[in-house]
């Protein structure tokens, strides 16, 4: 088969991988998640980022808290799914709700604010019928319109990239979706070739200093990776293909200056499982793979092992002078946060179950040998300074907070050569989101802000702080307001002016 024939191919095995199992399993609405959250929600506010959101709005000069820099202009997107309900249906994942796209525009010292929804074919066909249509994840949903490609059920709700002079809503499995990054309206599906047509493109995209865009998308029924070189401006340069024989869920990859490392964590398929979702299985027995792949030409230089574990997210990767390939991610010792995601959109919390992330050093040494370096404290939603991808860095951003919460409440830098950490505590009356390094100069690692958005769940307010990215622990420089709350979301990007 050639690579044409296998790409036509790997797009069709894409939308069977999202249909549902059997349709004989359909059974009567599920109301339960709908009615023990909304029951939860009211005993227990801290659930209100679990929201069903409906509303697009617009706030002019948020009310704010110390002065932020004239000189920080641009605007910071920030993606999560937001539509969990309609009707009395509630998603049973945290991962299925519709995407939407949160702009704060900053300009000479002021903030606004902006947001909507992703308009994608399932939301404007939904919207229109006013019910779900795709009983993707089988919770009983009756006259459903058959799943023809991932695209059919594309939530675009996990990350925004600002590319050219637009802004891409990514999704784990389908098409990114071009928006108009002023008025934040949906353009459409992107459509990288004709041959490409409808391929998996994943939503942790890495962009190098110069602008090259790299990403994967991973076909679930084949096992099969497919691996994109963009132009800043998301034109294609090139792809590749990788058999990696891996069925499981894969959130993100990483570069180096030679190399993209596909790592594959420690997940098998239960069959039974009656969603995508919930067929993913932690596996004890099974190693975490890293298969490491030429930029140039695509092809597999070497596969390495590293003990069993989970990740959703990594921070960077580079090479050693010597060859050592070393990168960081948040390993998680087995899947039970997955649980814990399920279990908060039915309202329960499940302290004490679930396992917390923590920041891991990964070498792969010259001679094939590897090692983890482990870094005290809980971790997860990891950045870098931009312009360091693929290159040494010396910190990386996360969020911490201590094991067995549900979500965390601090920002910290961790520096990878010391271990020395620099941390700001927002507070448990807090639900902190992921915060992103701004570059005061391009290339520079001591010269930045950090900026992020938090809930703050008594008031029923969220709020965006700009710290400095070398001084956490002084806490925000300036804070700004919205008076009302936003649901808790996943990734982001800032665009400068």
């Amino acid at each position: 088969m050639n690579r044409r024939e296998f790409v036509t191919n790997i797009g069709l095995l894409s939308a069977l991988g999202f249909a549902p199992k059997s349709l004989s399993a359909l059974n009567a609405l599920s109301e339960s998640a709908y009615e023990s959250f909304n029951a939860s929600l009211k005993k227990n506010p801290q659930l209100i980022g679990y929201k069903n959101y409906t509303s697009e709005r617009v706030v002019e000069n948020l009310v704010t808290e110390g002065t932020f820099p004239k000189d920080f202009n641009g605007c910071f997107y920030r993606n999560g799914p937001a539509l969990f309900e309609r009707g009395s249906i509630r998603y049973e994942h945290l991962f299925e709700g519709d995407g939407m796209i949160h702009a704060f525009n900053f300009k000479d010292g002021s903030v606004n604010y902006k947001n909507k929804f992703v308009k994608t074919q399932k939301f404007i066909k939904e919207q229109k019928a006013n019910r779900f249509l795709y009983d993707f994840s089988q919770i009983g949903i009756t006259d459903t319109l058959p799943i023809t490609s991932a695209n059919s059920i594309n939530s675009a709700n996990t990350n925004v990239l600002p590319v050219g002079d637009d802004i891409w809503a990514l999704w784990e499995a389908g098409s990114a979706h071009s928006m108009n990054a002023d008025n934040l309206e949906t353009q459409g599906i992107i459509t990288l070739s004709n041959q490409l047509k409808g391929m998996p493109f994943s939503a942790h995209p890495k962009v190098e200093a110069d602008g090259t865009i790299w990403n994967f998308g991973l076909d679930y029924q084949s096992g099969k990776v497919i691996m994109y070189k963009l132009n800043p401006n998301g034109a294609l340069d090139s792809f590749g293909l990788l058999d990696t024989n891996y069925h499981g869920m894969l959130h993100d990859f990483l570069i180096t200056k030679n190399h993209i490392l596909i790592i594959l964590p420690s997940l098998k398929v239960d069959p039974s499982g009656k969603s995508f979702m919930q067929s993913q299985k932690f596996n004890p027995g099974q190693p975490m793979r890293v298969m490491v792949v030429d930029k140039n030409d695509y092809s597999l230089k070497a596969t390495h092992e590293f003990p069993p574990c989970y990740i959703f997210h990594f921070g960077n990767a580079w090479e050693d002078k010597d060859g050592a390939i070393r990168f960081d991610g948040c390993r998680y010792p087995n899947l039970n946060i997955m649980d814990t995601i399920v279990d908060v959109m039915k309202g329960k919390t499940s302290k004490n179950n679930q396992s917390s992330a923590q920041s891991v050093l990964f070498s792969i040494l010259p001679n094939g040998k590897t090692s983890q370096e482990f870094f005290d404290g809980v971790s997860e939603f990891p950045r870098i300074y931009p312009s360091k991808t693929g290159l040494k860095n010396t910190k990386v951003f996360t969020l911490s907070g201590h094991e067995n919460e549900e979500w965390m409440h601090s920002v910290r830098s961790i520096n990878v050569d010391t271990g020395k950490t620099d941390e700001f505590d927002y507070g448990k009356e807090f639900l902190v989101e992921e915060h992103i390094v701004v570059e005061k100069t391009l290339g520079s690692q001591k010269d930045g802000w950090l900026v992020g958005t938090a809930l703050h769940w008594p008031s029923k307010r969220s709020c965006v702080s700009l710290f400095n990215a070398e001084n956490i622990a002084e806490g925000p420089i300036a804070r700004a307001w919205l008076p009302f709350h936003i649901p808790l979301g996943f990734h982001g990007n800032f665009k400068n002016d």
